[in-house]
């Protein structure tokens, strides 16, 4: 099995686009190469340093593309706004619903964060005098049901003989 040929103008492109957005990502937008290897070769081949995670960054804060909090909530709205559209469709099964379920709740979540809200719920309880009367309640009706099981248990086996 031989090695795929990329032409010069491919190469070109690659190397331009994995050092705008990174090399993986170069590979799954383009289609190619098909191996790190292989991309990696490319810069070898054309003498170029390879782009980094802090090149990349320091990139990306040049020009500004970190969302701000507006943007973040206005992302996080157009998310349950499209997920609601989507909620009203009649062929959802349960797995399409829970899904966007999941996103209307981290959009919400996300909104919380940025306006500074709680997004974790903590409670504290001390039993109380209801809740040790509810316990006692529920206590009494498990024993009723044993007896109860106990007494058809009886009966059947007087019956069966």
């Amino acid at each position: 099995m031989g090695y795929s040929k990329y032409s010069e103008e491919q190469i070109t492109e690659f190397i331009n686009q994995a050092n705008e957005m990174g090399i993986s990502p170069a590979m799954r937008y383009l289609g190619y190469p098909a191996s790190y290897h292989t991309a990696k070769a490319f810069y070898e081949k054309r003498g170029v340093e390879m782009p980094t995670i802090n090149t990349l960054a320091q990139m990306a804060r040049n020009i500004g593309v970190f969302y701000t909090d507006k943007e973040k909530v206005i992302a996080a709205q157009a998310i349950i706004d499209r997920s609601v559209e989507q909620l009203y469709q009649d062929n959802l099964t349960s797995d399409d619903i829970n899904k966007l379920g999941n996103a209307i709740h981290k959009a919400i979540q996300t909104i919380n964060l940025v306006e500074g809200k709680s997004t974790a719920i903590n409670e504290s309880r001390s039993k109380d005098g209801s809740d040790l009367a509810i316990m006692d309640l529920l206590n009494e009706a498990k024993m009723r049901n044993e007896i109860v099981k106990d007494q058809l248990a009886n009966i059947d086996q007087y019956q069966d003989k």
